[in-house]
């Protein structure tokens, strides 16, 4: 009898946990790469803040964040410009301090994050409700509007010290509130007036580009809309006229009980014989706010130049698209389509008064007012988005046969990439003005003083307030109460033994005007643009007070 065969049964392995579905991973996979993209953004974009010099006014703003964090909240004592940027900007800057310190990087630091915190809540903005491929789509369109800055020229403009393009962050997160009524419910319409009064009171400037707009397109849907959209534009129109007097109201308060003081507004109407020099300087402006005005864009080499060329070709194609973006909206609500996008419907409105009071008013000066309309960069962006986007997302998600949609795509945005890249890699830190002053004074033991504005307050961030310079203006000078605190020209509480003259601007002091001041000093060292009087008494005692606002 034959044995019985052995039948071997193999053992089983334990079966591990599934691996996670493709599905699951990919929004891990997004959030990670966009914030190894916004974090890419934010160094390229230090990079390029730094090679702006750090002026006088940026500097005043890094001492008013100083204040504030030495318990000062409401800046007592201080005379500020036309444009305060608190709580906006000056809040910003009091952070950034609480972990960097008092130091001329503080400007650049802010600048940069101040651009990142724009090109997000633009994207989110132009994102509104929309998903999938056309919110991709409507993301896409202001990331690459905003990614490449004018080289030099818009570095000046967008990654400087604060001069209204931070506030576009406020009025754009509104802008984004608005698509999302049903999150915030009961406190959607205090949601919107608080952005909007914390906007004004920063920058008076938005009241023209955020409140005004608002409450003109409510007040014309309200009239001409049906029943169906009359209580929300009802909520924003309240929350838009309200938010006027009660930032009115705060910084009057503020005034009144002993805390900052700011300058009447500079701006006037112009002449009508100025209009067409404003309207083709504001061609020119808007140019460079968009990265687009030509003859800017040379000097870095030849290969810099094609490419700076190339992405300002890019650039040029998405203002356009912008511009187009305003004429479609505008149709649309003067053609009672009412239903349509209540936000963009909004900034085109904000817009169009942006532009028009550039047109109208004596701030249109030369290329440096570009400052004036650089809200036009991101609402515009966002305006694109908005009625363009779902298109070239479903576009780039199934493009038609025989069209090179997404080879197209990808080529310009190679271009904008690579600018950016390029952009941050040649960028050189600059020293702060006046650096060879400061250096000098706190070299040779002096730590108090007054000087020319633009020599001030960078001459006291920039040694960490060790040498600490009040300014002063006028050829035969006197105080000057702008963007500075009254005690610093007290003698009683500061003994100044020297004086910078800018031997550029003499507006600040001239060398003759100083000696009919103060008389003649005991010594004099000059700097390059910059001469410093060394003196044997308080020559405060001497200087005349310019009276505050």
């Amino acid at each position: 009898m034959s044995p019985t065969p052995t039948v071997t049964i193999p053992r089983q392995r334990t079966a591990g946990p599934p691996p996670p579905p493709a599905r699951a991973r990919s929004p891990l996979i997004a959030w990670g790469l966009l914030v190894a993209g916004v974090a890419v953004l934010l160094l390229g974009y230090l990079r390029i803040a730094r090679a702006n010099t750090t002026n006088a006014d940026g500097a005043a703003n890094a001492l008013q964040a100083a204040d504030i964090l030495h318990g000062n909240v409401f800046l007592s004592g201080w005379s500020l410009s036309d444009v305060s940027f608190f709580p906006t900007e000056l809040l910003q800057y009091a952070l950034i301090e609480l972990v960097y310190g008092l130091n001329p990087d503080v400007v650049h630091v802010a600048a940069a994050s101040t651009y990142v915190l724009l090109i997000v809540f633009a994207a989110l903005a132009a994102r509104g409700s929309a998903t999938g491929a056309a919110a991709w789509g409507r993301s896409a369109l202001v990331v690459a509007a905003l990614l490449v800055p004018e080289p030099h020229a818009g570095w000046s403009i967008v990654l400087n010290t604060p001069d209204h393009t931070g506030t576009g962050v406020p009025l754009l997160v509104a802008a984004l509130l608005i698509d999302h009524r049903g999150a915030l419910r009961r406190w959607w319409p205090a949601a919107i007036t608080a952005l909007l009064v914390v906007a004004q009171m920063g920058d008076p400037l938005a009241m023209y580009i955020g409140a005004l707009p608002l409450a003109v397109v409510s007040a014309f849907r309200i009239v001409r809309g049906g029943s169906a959209s009359r209580m929300p534009d009802l909520h924003l129109l309240v929350a838009a006229v309200s938010s006027v007097a009660i930032a009115h109201a705060a910084v009057a308060l503020i005034g009144r009980f002993g805390g900052y003081q700011v300058h009447p507004p500079i701006a006037e109407f112009t002449t009508w014989a100025d209009v067409p020099d404003h309207l083709l300087m504001l061609a020119r402006t808007t140019a460079v706010d968009w990265g687009a005005y030509f003859p800017f864009l040379g000097g870095d080499g030849p290969f810099v130049t094609a490419l700076n060329y190339a992405a300002a070709s890019v650039k040029l194609l998405l203002m356009a698209a912008a511009l187009a973006a305003l004429g479609v909206t505008v149709a649309g609500l003067l053609r009672r389509r009412l239903a349509e996008d209540r936000t963009a419907q909004w900034l085109a409105a904000a817009i169009t008064v942006n532009l028009a009071a550039f047109v109208a008013s004596t701030q249109a000066a030369d290329m440096a007012s570009a400052r004036q309309v650089v809200a036009v960069l991101p609402f515009g962006a966002v305006l694109a988005g908005r009625v363009f986007g779902d298109r070239l997302g479903a576009l780039l998600r199934r493009p038609p046969r025989g069209m090179p949609v997404r080879a197209v795509a990808g080529a310009l945005a190679a271009v904008l990439l690579a600018a950016f890249a390029v952009q941050a890699a040649i960028a050189k830190p600059a020293p702060p003005e006046a650096a060879e002053a400061a250096a000098w004074l706190e070299a040779h033991d002096l730590h108090y003083g007054v000087g020319a504005y633009w020599a001030s307050h960078t001459v006291t961030v920039a040694t960490g307030g060790r040498v600490r310079v009040a300014p002063i203006v006028d050829q035969v000078p006197r105080a000057f109460h702008w963007e500075s605190r009254a005690e610093w020209f007290d003698p009683r509480r500061h003994d100044a033994r020297f004086v910078i003259v800018d031997r550029e601007l003499e507006h600040y002091g001239t060398l003759s005007g100083v000696v009919i001041r103060l008389g003649p000093p005991v010594q004099q060292v000059d700097l390059h643009r910059w001469t410093i009087l060394v003196y044997d008494h308080n020559v405060l005692y001497h200087l005349p007070r310019h009276q505050r606002p």
